[in-house]
């Protein structure tokens, strides 16, 4: 899957400008990332993703999220898949519905829910409401992502919790470095708690954004976004 997954989005990225403008081409990312625990500063995780996001017509969109999640715990890995629907006209806000699915060896998680995006204060805040339900159970999942930049450099936040079948949550800070007009650079610490049992981590990534939009909307929405090493 790794091995196939970048190349294909690296294609789409190379597409013509103008044949990508002709079909409504508003902007996509690749990003790659790896996560370790302090506990053991084992790899945690690694997660490849990719996304477009296509404008349809006056103020409607729609992206579309692929990424794939290798962890201690999951093994051979996962795999997401998010679709975005959304309407960016508002005064104050981009809104949208989202639906996904988490998929490991023969369990699948169904998702689905709202989402919004916004700019406050020269910050970028996007939020995210909705349920799972599938082979690991039924429940809601909540998560806020924040990034506020000044200059080439970004301070990011992350906060989300899944309850139900599943409880766990993960708070996160971090910082970004853009590259000139190249791939950002990212780092992250944090802590996930599953069934009350904390951990801290630190995670590593860059990811490349290009199109109108220099990237896309929403993130993805899945369990893997909100507990990474599931």
């Amino acid at each position: 899957m790794t091995t196939r997954f970048l190349p294909a989005f690296a294609v789409l990225l190379a597409l013509p400008g103008g044949m990508a403008a002709a079909q409504g081409f508003a902007g996509a990312e690749i990003s790659t990332e790896l996560l370790a625990y302090a506990d053991d500063l084992d790899l945690g995780e690694k997660e490849y993703r990719g996304a477009l996001e296509f404008d349809i017509y006056s103020g409607f969109g729609a992206a579309a999220d692929l990424s794939y999640h290798n962890s201690r715990e999951l093994g051979l890995g996962g795999h997401n898949t998010t679709l975005h629907g959304f309407y960016d006209r508002l005064p104050m806000a981009t809104v949208g519905l989202y639906v996904g699915r988490d998929s490991n060896d023969d369990d699948e998680t169904n998702l689905y829910g709202v989402e919004a995006a916004t700019e406050v204060m020269g910050g970028n805040i996007q939020g995210s409401l909705g349920s799972y339900n599938g082979d690991d159970g039924d429940g809601g999942m909540l998560s806020v992502d924040a990034r506020y930049g000044f200059g080439n450099f970004a301070a990011t936040g992350f906060a989300g919790g899944l309850t139900g079948d599943i409880e766990g949550s993960r708070l996160a800070l971090g910082g970004e470095y853009q590259l000139g007009l190249g791939p950002t650079l990212y780092a992250e610490v944090g802590r996930r708690s599953v069934d009350e049992d904390p951990e801290a981590y630190v995670s590593v990534g860059a990811r490349l954004a290009i199109g109108p939009k220099a990237g896309t909307t929403f993130d993805s929405r899945s369990l893997f976004e909100i507990l990474p090493g599931r």
